[in-house]
């Protein structure tokens, strides 16, 4: 009996899991350049088409996920870190990030939210936002086109966060 009990721990979350399909979640941070500047709230085209289509805007992060299921955490970590007048300086972005995807009515509806962190310390710089990102509705891409969706904005930072999401 104590067997079958571990067998079936050990396996029922993957049985679980199988009749889901894993998605691609694919994240883009990018900041302003000029005041007066704004994100588009859509931009299509798969990766090279929705680059192209920022320019003007600085690439801060970029992430490409497999493997996604409700529940996940994904997270999105760069920096530098640097001598800072004997302490340390911290360039980068650093999000957690929870995803989720319900079905509703045979639609499925997913959403991302979490926290952001932008650090721009050092080299004359002290500045350091914290993002709060309330959880937000994301079309899936269809097999017809690719869109990447503005799913949040800090305008004192001057930051867009982009997601597209996809089946893998």
């Amino acid at each position: 009996m104590k067997r079958i009990l571990i067998f079936l721990s050990l396996f029922l979350p993957m049985m679980a899991m199988a009749g889901e399909q894993a998605k691609s979640v694919n994240l883009a941070v990018f900041q302003l350049m000029h005041a007066g500047d704004e994100f588009e709230g859509v931009v299509e085209g798969a990766l090279i088409p929705f680059l192209s289509e920022m320019k003007g805007k600085k690439l801060l992060a970029m992430i490409h996920t497999e493997g996604a299921y409700d529940g996940n955490i994904i997270t999105l970590q760069t920096s530098v870190l640097q001598d800072n007048a004997g302490s340390l300086g911290d360039y980068g972005v650093d999000c957690q990030l929870s995803f989720h995807e319900e079905k509703d009515e045979g639609d499925i509806i997913y959403t991302l939210g979490g926290v952001c962190r932008v650090n721009r310390i050092g080299r004359g710089k002290s500045e350091k936002y914290v993002l709060v990102i309330t959880p937000t509705p994301i079309p899936a891409t269809t097999n017809e086109s690719e869109e990447w969706y503005l799913f949040d904005e800090d305008e004192e930072a001057g930051v867009g966060f982009f997601v597209n999401i996809g089946h893998q």
